[in-house]
């Protein structure tokens, strides 16, 4: 949800994404991918379980290698034997029987032309067990192949028993040409497979009626249906009761075990390679019998349960939105979890097929949204990483002319408050001159007062240019900061005079503590200097120096005025550099916008802080805290704290603007 949110507020990325996943989903789709997809439909059926044989309505019945060698017969075996195992069959009461066995070899071809003037054969004899079998409700059938023009009748006489289609269909050129067997004939030329025929006589349906799955096949005339196999297919692993022929004819068979069950009968013999096929279980040769395979068709006809496959446009929808996903985190997260992401993104897709397919038997095509999620990250994680370079390019570039800007900038001021010193030094010398020599005393007081502000800020701009250029050292000494600050109060009496500003000052005893005394005193005149700016007539500031209570090892010097006080917004911005706030009291007081950036970054040079805690129309607290000495700056300070502290002091001297008291 947060990725479609950031997608929806970034329209060029948004485009960028539908326009990728477009055009990778058409030409994925141009591919087809049959062979791939087989292979993962194989997967999937591998893992989808097996169903427990009690639950089965089929029983095979082989004529295997052990059957032939038993009765010194060869494959084809002879029609006399069959009858008699038909006629074992019948006796189990079955529920039907039918017969997956090419007779086109046991049968010597007989014209029916004239069936009086020929003698009875054995192919007669299991005719006539057939039709006694089913007149007494078991109805027996015959399988038959098929060819181009249709029906391929059973040898006479057998073509007078019931008889329907019976192939056992192998993926080829229309699906994925490997010769699996995944698919059922439903029904062709109009009439419905044998397969059909007997799950019928489960179900109680016609062979018109609507079963899931079945879909038709213009090329061939057919309709088909996908196999939903029981279980593994290989001899010895499927779930379907196996009976050997000769056991049947033997008697070694309860009957129980065919009652009510569906017969099917076939061969199974190593020397016939036509009675195996592959299977999605195994691909070898002579591994899963065919009879098999047609006991999984009709079990998929009897459930109801053929699989369901998912259509072009969900596959087409579901390839489109994985692609748009993948190449949505490939711009939106960092490398690492961009792989990460695709991979869990393949992973699910696996997962909901496979949990679509064994629970309800739809089989969600997989290798379009696959191939569309690769194509997607190692198509776009190359372009991401251009847009990255040439933006990482165009930085480095911008970098270059900021720095040659910052070198320009730092001669120019360094070359314009140097020029600037000497003349206003001039200006004052002579205005001192003047002031000797007779001259009106308001005119030279201005003077005087002006060359002080305009030296003031040729002093904040070379203290800034020290800053930048990294050049400002501490010079520790022990000082009495007592001194200090009441040589800072005596500074502005006359300027708290002139305003009717009461001062008061309430200085604890204090030992001398290491600092660098002209970085202190300037700060400490900054506050002092601010609070009779930024006050009233008759206003009070409050100046106490004491020990701290809430840091060992610190002296603490607030500073108090009752003046106009700072408004909520501005608070945030005060110590950033140029930073002044817009209203009608800073438009009539002068400043630069430094002081209070300078005085924080003096005060934080030594492991101090400075804090303020404000309420407009109400004044202002400025709270200094110094340590002793460099040992109580650095055992107070924590780790994490030294780190906030440069990273505050970059930030500091990378926002532009300054602060509003000077």
């Amino acid at each position: 949800m947060g990725m479609l949110k950031r997608l929806l507020r970034n329209p060029r990325l948004l485009l960028v994404t539908l326009i990728g996943g477009v055009t990778l989903t058409a030409l994925v789709q141009n591919f087809e991918m049959n062979l791939f997809e087989a292979y993962l439909y194989d997967l999937r059926m591998r893992a989808s379980g097996t169903v427990a044989s009690s639950s089965l309505h089929t029983v095979l019945v082989t004529i295997d290698d052990r059957a032939l060698e038993h009765l010194n017969e060869y494959a084809p075996l002879s029609m006399r034997t069959h009858a008699s195992l038909l006629k074992k069959l019948g006796q189990s009461n079955p529920k039907a029987i039918a017969y997956f066995v090419d007779f086109n070899d046991s049968v010597p071809a007989t014209a029916p032309a004239q069936p009086k003037a020929r003698p009875k054969s054995d192919a007669d004899l299991f005719v006539d067990e057939a039709e006694r079998i089913t007149q007494s409700g078991v109805p027996v059938w015959l399988g038959t192949d098929v060819d181009v023009t249709g029906e391929v009748l059973p040898p006479f006489p057998l073509s007078k028993l019931p008889h329907r289609a019976a192939l056992i269909h192998k993926d080829g050129t229309m699906f994925s040409e490997d010769n699996v067997t995944r698919r059922a004939l439903f029904s062709i030329y109009d009439e419905p497979v044998l397969h059909v025929q007997l799950a019928s006589l489960l179900t109680g349906k016609s062979a018109t009626s609507d079963y899931r799955g079945v879909y038709f096949m213009p090329e061939v005339q057919a309709n088909y249906l996908l196999i939903n196999y029981s279980g593994d297919t290989r001899e010895e692993r499927h779930p379907f009761e196996e009976l050997s022929a000769i056991d049947i004819l033997d008697g070694k068979v309860p009957v129980e075990k065919l009652a009510g069950k569906i017969v099917l009968v076939g061969t199974k013999t190593k020397e016939n390679s036509n009675d195996f096929v592959y299977t999605p279980y195994s691909r070898s040769i002579f591994t899963n019998p065919k009879l098999v395979v047609h006991a999984n068709i009709v079990e998929t006809l009897i459930k109801n349960g053929a699989i369901l496959q998912a259509t072009r446009a969900s596959d087409v929808t579901l390839t489109f939105l994985l692609t748009c996903l993948v190449i949505a985190i490939v711009f939106k997260t960092t490398p690492s979890r961009g792989v990460i992401a695709t991979v869990l993104c393949s992973c699910a897709l696996a997962i909901a097929g496979h949990a679509l397919f064994r629970l309800t038997s739809l089989w969600i095509g997989l290798s379009h949204p696959l191939v569309g999620i690769s194509c997607a990250y190692y198509i776009f994680v190359p372009y991401r990483l251009i847009m990255e370079y040439k933006k990482r390019w165009d930085i480095q570039r911008k970098h270059e002319v900021l720095i040659q800007v910052e070198e320009l900038k730092s001669n120019f001021m360094s070359l314009i408050t140097h020029d600037l010193k000497t003349p206003v030094a001039r200006i004052h010398g002579m205005a001192e001159v003047l002031e000797r020599s007779g001259a009106d005393p308001t005119i030279v007081a201005g003077i005087l007062k002006s060359t002080d502000e305009l030296n003031r800020f040729i002093s904040s701009i070379l203290e800034l240019a020290r800053i930048e250029s990294n050049r400002v050292k501490l010079a520790r000494q022990s000082k009495d900061i007592n001194k200090i600050v009441e040589d800072c109060l005596r500074k502005f009496e006359f300027e708290a005079r002139q305003k009717k500003i009461r001062v008061a000052a309430d200085l604890e005893p204090m030992f001398p503590i290491r600092i660098d005394a002209p970085l202190i005193t300037k700060v400490v005149s900054n506050l002092i200097d601010n609070a009779i700016k930024y006050s009233p007539e008759g206003a009070e500031i409050n100046v106490k120096l004491r020990e701290s209570r809430t840091r060992k090892g610190f002296v603490e010097l607030e500073i108090r005025d009752t003046g106009f006080g700072i408004a909520a917004k501005d608070l945030e911005n005060l110590f950033a550099k140029f930073y002044r706030p817009k209203n009608d009291i800073t438009m009539t007081v002068k400043g630069t916008g430094l002081g209070l950036y300078l005085s924080r970054y003096f005060v934080e040079l030594h492991g101090g802080s400075v804090s303020v805690e404000s309420t407009e129309g109400k004044g202002s607290r400025f709270t200094i805290l110094l340590p002793v000495d460099e040992q109580a700056a650095s055992s107070s300070r924590p780790e994490k704290d030294k780190k906030i502290f440069f990273m505050n002091l970059l930030k500091n001297q990378e926002k532009p603007g300054g602060n509003a008291y000077v």
